[in-house]
């Protein structure tokens, strides 16, 4: 046998195989992101903020405005990250978890979490689809925008365009970091009638305050009753926060539609005694919220 010519032929291809991996020519087989299903029930805890802002995008593969604006979502997800939590989920068929839809996203660089929606029938289509928005019914495409707390700041079903969404990203940012304002408001019961002064607020302050919140008016409330230490100065103290020194200063404005639409006939008593008959606010405080 002949060593020599053997040890030539191998020396040839080691040099012929090193070149080829030195022009960057290493065949590697691309492989996509993991997409993860989810159910309706899924969708839900999916869609929960953690403690940031999150923009979520729902398309499929077959959906060619989808598609066409994908390559924006992942310019705005390389840029904005850094703040804001970005998820895609799919409308596919679940045959194509590990096939078309990662393909896509991998020629997208795509880096966004990707979920594949699945349901079992068409009422569970529906229960994620009202998870996800009032509005929706499952067309494409579909992109909103929650803030911090979960609640939908921008909806867009159709193609978004990329400089509004921008802007709505921005305004979520901003909306996020702005300073707290607060009205403190120390109410006392007036007369013994501690009765109609609590059926009051339970059913007009509050609700008035859980709707403002929903709308964006407020970012949130507390009514707590008064301790010990107040000394029968006051029985009750109503704590209204604003994100934000625009939201604030909007708040009348923001509450009108509200009183209209749960109460157009006025508040609900529990008698016929009127509010100035049975509370007093004794002090109130506005400002940026004290730490």
């Amino acid at each position: 046998m002949n060593f020599t010519r053997i040890f030539s032929v191998l020396a040839v291809l080691v040099l012929a195989t090193s070149a080829f991996f030195a022009q960057g020519n290493i065949p590697i087989k691309r492989v996509g992101p993991t997409v993860l299903k989810v159910d309706a029930a899924g969708l839900k805890k999916v869609l929960r903020p953690m403690n940031r802002p999150m923009v979520i995008n729902f398309w499929a593969t077959w959906c060619d405005p989808c598609r066409d604006e994908f390559p924006e979502l992942v310019k705005l997800h390389q840029k904005h990250r850094a703040k804001v939590d970005f998820i895609t989920v799919s409308l596919d068929d679940l045959a194509e978890i590990g096939r078309d839809v990662p393909k896509f996203l991998a020629e997208m660089h795509s880096e966004m979490p990707a979920y594949l929606l699945k349901t079992s029938n068409e009422d569970e289509d529906n229960l994620a689809y009202r998870t996800v928005s009032d509005k929706w019914a499952g067309n494409l495409p579909l992109t909103i925008i929650k803030d911090e707390r979960g609640f939908t700041v921008y909806e867009r079903n159709g193609r978004f365009r990329p400089e509004t969404l921008e802007a709505e990203i921005n305004k979520v940012i901003a909306l996020t970091e702005a300073p707290i304002y607060t009205i403190i408001e120390f109410v006392k019961f007036k007369n013994g009638n501690g009765k109609q002064a609590e059926y009051f607020y339970e059913n007009n302050w509050k609700p008035y305050r859980e709707e403002a919140k929903k709308r964006n008016v407020i970012a949130s409330f507390d009514m707590l009753p008064a301790d010990k230490e107040s000394a029968g100065a006051f029985d009750l103290i109503l704590i209204t926060r604003y994100r934000g020194k625009e939201q604030f200063d909007a708040s009348e404005k923001g509450f009108e539609p509200i009183l209209k639409a749960l109460h157009p006939n006025g508040p609900a008593l529990l008698d016929a005694l009127k509010p100035d008959e049975f509370r007093e606010t004794v002090f109130v405080y506005r400002g940026r919220q004290i730490p």
